[in-house]
């Protein structure tokens, strides 16, 4: 017999919202489990021990960050290139973060940094679509950090897997293809009008010009590129 569900504006406890955010993050599952073991491969792959590729999956919870600093250790990169580069990447998590904000003003400090650790294109989604039919006040932290925990803890144990595999697939099976793959199945369901088609056509070009900049900096300089050029091309249209 299933969990009744409570009332669509009833008050919940911390643990009834806990468990309701748990339950609508459960099909992003599908999707993200099956990267996350891509991205475990592809760290190892770019030269990082399993043991390093954990750690950093760890301290960045990004996919799309783990990726990038993996590829930017390989080639000894500079620490302050490599931390630039990831924050250029993340710059999509101010917008969050500004948009979250008004909902967890009323949360004290300690909240607010485990919010900033936990968020995810996902739950951002989620969060936001939950908070447009009932007031954040009622449990919404809970709510939020219910569907970040399966999140976190789904993600790391599909990294694990993906860094003991990549491991101990032998290296002439170059499995190099996988960043690749895994960049891919970020870009192409985000790209949904003109400014992201201008974004991603802008970026790959000046990436392609810009490639023999060390450091692989022309990462760098590829999604400050594509930024403005999708910034333009909505501006004008609208």
């Amino acid at each position: 017999m299933s969990e009744r569900q409570p009332p669509p504006h009833a008050h919940l406890s911390p643990r009834e919202a806990f468990l309701e955010g748990a339950r609508e993050i459960a099909p992003v599952l599908l999707g993200t489990v099956p990267f996350g073991v891509v991205a475990g491969i592809a760290t190892v792959s770019a030269g990082l021990t399993p043991l390093q590729a954990i750690g950093l999956s760890v301290a960045t919870f990004s996919g799309i960050a783990q990726l990038v600093v993996a590829q930017l250790v390989a080639v000894n990169s500079p620490a302050l290139v490599t931390v630039g580069v990831a924050l250029v990447v993340s710059l999509r998590h101010l917008m969050y973060s500004a948009a979250l904000a008004p909902h967890f003003a009323h949360l004290p400090t300690r909240w607010k940094w485990l919010v900033s650790y936990l968020m995810t294109d996902q739950m951002f989604a989620f969060a936001m679509k939950r908070f447009r039919h009932r007031p954040s006040r009622d449990a919404g932290q809970w709510y939020f950090l219910g569907g970040s925990a399966l999140l976190w803890t789904s993600w790391q144990a599909a990294v694990v897997v993906g860094a003991i595999a990549g491991a101990v697939v032998p290296a002439g099976w170059s499995l190099d293809f996988a960043v690749v793959l895994s960049f891919l199945s970020l870009l192409i369901p985000a790209i949904r009008s003109r400014a992201d088609l201008a974004a991603a056509i802008v970026a790959a070009a000046t990436a392609l010009v810009a490639s023999g900049l060390p450091f692989r900096l022309s990462l760098v300089v590829a999604s400050v590129t594509g930024i403005f050029a999708g910034m333009v091309m909505e501006r004008r249209a609208k």
